[in-house]
């Protein structure tokens, strides 16, 4: 267990595949010792995993997972040690949120005596301080957990603590006192297996030695550095160990090995994507060949480096590239690209210092704004007391001009809906009426078509069958074609009046005879696309009728006031929802034609919502006629 517990502990955010098999064999362990304290810290290291590969989200779970089975096992230690990480989580969206939550675990760890816990916190606090830009009570807190590592002989937490301090000391220029700090860390851990912390000792080293222009020592820091990456399994680590390598070979003036290892770097940091490290190496690579007086292949590299740029923009190799650059130009003798390029480079560093200067005020503002902000809160608390007795006072009067307000309200809202019903019924007899004269119209249209066609076509008939009893004519022959000229006709308004050809049909088939007869009576191109809705014919026989009939009406007003030359029907079918789509390319609805076609749209909007559905038009005038219809419906 105890195997397990270090091997995934060490496991890098590269190496899930390590930290999740090992951990269900950890569990399935606990679980077969009945341990479940065991389990609980086998979630706190999956937090922990999360957290490192930045999925803050899945780290908040797996942790409050190892606090639900710490709590329910009565393991306050874990819960301690898992709420720890948590306000770990929390500096990341609210500091001073988290230095509460940091004090008030600290607490808690200090009275049950948890001392592993107690360091941790005081290593996250000074963490804080640090961020804060308060170095003196970051260095305070770091200095009490090293204190209480050295005493309880915890060795692992004193060299995170001298390593702590050591970085500290080291941005603070004091390089040499930050080295003795990260040698002492390192001796304390010498045999002990903990890769991770080796790893950023020796790292740290490196950048010690490098500041101090000791390069053969920070060469060799770097490749322990590059030994434990490998040793977990790190891949980024290697390919920034490698860059470091070879920027310490470069300084060095071993060139053609600071060459081979910023290739190094580049195999690993390019498939990683890690673009800002690929741009140092790009550099490394451009000074390695100024300095051996090749500068095609140094401008080379830093016109890679700025097509880089252009991609993944970052203002500081932008600024470090310039300043290259001009080293190049002035070992070539141009002196006017090499001053070009010098002033590119302090532009962009006064830019720099000038938006770091503002974050790092803004960044106060808001840590003291808070604080400032949080001590007025308690005021207001206090006054808040005081002025609790006259809120009362007035709550009463509040209380009677609400009531006043929502019977104002509700009359207002009756007057409303009175006006509403009024306007709905007088649109109902408008439209009953408009109806009425639709039908009385469309009486008179059949009558017409009786009398003209149908009656004439007879009336011919009979006169021929009469000539021929008297013996005027002796041949009759063409008798039958004039007969099923009346039954076509007949035929015709009888699918008008209603399509019964639906149900034998079907509405696709349906649709294809309607657009033909049109196109072919009148001259209009008609354009027909169903390739979309593949369950058309499952529709019920209301839908496909209302359906037809809708377009209908749509092709009748087309003809009658559109002056269009073309138009297009479409039926689309997403899921259960079906789409129909008539355009016309006419003259849209004028304000002329608006009244005309009114009873016809209503009609239309009537035969919808039988269907469910909805209706869409665009139209306006010179801008064509759209409709729009969608439903759902299925037998």
């Amino acid at each position: 267990m105890d195997s397990l517990k270090k091997t995934i502990r060490q496991s890098t955010y590269y190496d899930s595949t390590a930290v999740f098999e090992n951990g269900q064999r950890a569990i399935t362990i606990a679980k077969r010792l009945n341990d479940p304290d065991e389990e609980a810290l086998i979630y706190q290291y999956y937090g922990n995993f999360y957290y490192f590969s930045y999925n803050l989200k899945k780290s908040k779970l797996n942790y409050s997972k190892s606090i639900e089975i710490a709590q329910k096992h009565k393991n306050a230690k874990i819960v301690n040690s898992t709420k720890i990480r948590l306000a770990f989580v929390l500096m990341d969206t609210d500091l001073l949120a988290a230095e509460k939550e940091f004090k008030k675990l600290l607490n808690e760890a200090l009275k049950y005596h948890y001392t592993e816990n107690t360091i941790e916190i005081y290593n996250g606090l000074g963490n804080l301080y640090d961020s804060r830009l308060m170095k003196d009570e970051a260095l305070k807190y770091y200095l009490k957990g090293l204190k209480l590592a050295e005493k309880k002989g915890k060795k692992y937490h004193n060299a995170m603590m001298l390593n702590n301090i050591g970085l500290l000391k080291f941005n603070n220029n004091q390089v040499k006192e930050a080295e003795k700090d990260f040698k002492e860390g390192l001796k304390i851990i010498e045999g002990m297996d903990e890769f991770r912390l080796s790893l950023n000792l020796n790292n740290n080293l490196g950048l010690v030695s490098k500041s101090l222009k000791h390069y053969k020592q920070s060469i060799n820091y770097y490749k322990n550095t590059l030994v434990n990456a490998k040793k977990l399994g790190f891949p980024l680590g290697r390919g920034v160990a490698f860059l470091n390598l070879s920027d310490s070979y470069l300084n060095n003036k071993d060139y053609m090995i600071a060459i081979n290892y910023a290739d190094s770097a580049l195999s690993i940091l390019k498939p990683f994507e890690q673009w800002e490290y690929v741009g140092m190496a790009y550099l490394i690579k451009s000074t390695i060949y100024r300095n051996l007086n090749n500068t095609k292949n140094a401008k080379a590299y830093t016109d890679t480096l700025f097509q880089l740029l252009t991609f993944h923009p970052s203002s500081n190799l932008e600024k470090t590239a310039h300043e290259e650059l001009s080293s190049i130009y002035e070992q070539e003798g141009n002196y006017k690209l090499a001053f070009f390029h010098i002033n590119r480079f302090h532009a962009i560093s006064d830019s720099l210092s000038e938006m770091a200067n503002k974050d790092n005020i803004a960044q106060l503002q808001v840590i003291y704004g808070k604080e400032k902000v949080e001590t007025e809160l308690e005021n207001e608390k206090n006054k808040n007391s005081l002025l609790s007795k006259e809120n009362e006072l007035k709550q009463t009067r509040v209380n009677a001009i609400i009531v006043i307000s929502i019977f104002v309200l509700l009359i207002t809202i009756g007057l409303i809906y009175i006006r509403h019903v009024r306007l709905t019924r007088k649109q109902q007899q408008e439209f009953t009426s408009k109806l009425i004269s639709n039908i009385d119209q469309e009486r008179s249209r059949i009558s017409k078509d009786l009398h003209d066609d149908i009656g004439q076509s007879l009336s011919v008939i009979k006169s021929k069958i009469n000539m021929f009893t008297s013996g005027k004519i002796n041949d009759i022959s063409g008798m039958d074609n004039d007969v099923g000229d009346v039954i076509d006709q007949t035929r015709s308004i009888s699918h008008a009046l209603h399509p019964s050809f639906i149900q034998k049909l079907g509405l696709e088939r349906s649709l294809v005879s309607l657009t033909e007869n049109t196109q072919s009576k009148t001259g209009l191109i008609c354009s027909l696309d169903l390739d979309e809705a593949e369950n058309l014919e499952l529709l019920n026989a209301e839908a496909q009728t209302q359906v037809y009939r809708i377009i209908q009406e749509c092709i009748n007003n087309t003809l009658k006031h559109a002056e269009a030359t073309a138009l297009k029907i479409s039926i689309t079918q997403h899921g259960n929802e079906f789409i129909v789509k008539y355009q016309d390319n006419g003259i849209g609805i004028s304000d002329v034609n608006k009244s005309i076609d009114g009873i016809g749209l209503q009609i239309i909007q009537e035969r919808a919502m039988n269907i469910k559905g909805k209706v869409q038009i665009n139209t306006g005038k010179g801008k064509g006629y759209t409709l729009v219809l969608t439903f759902t419906q299925f037998d």
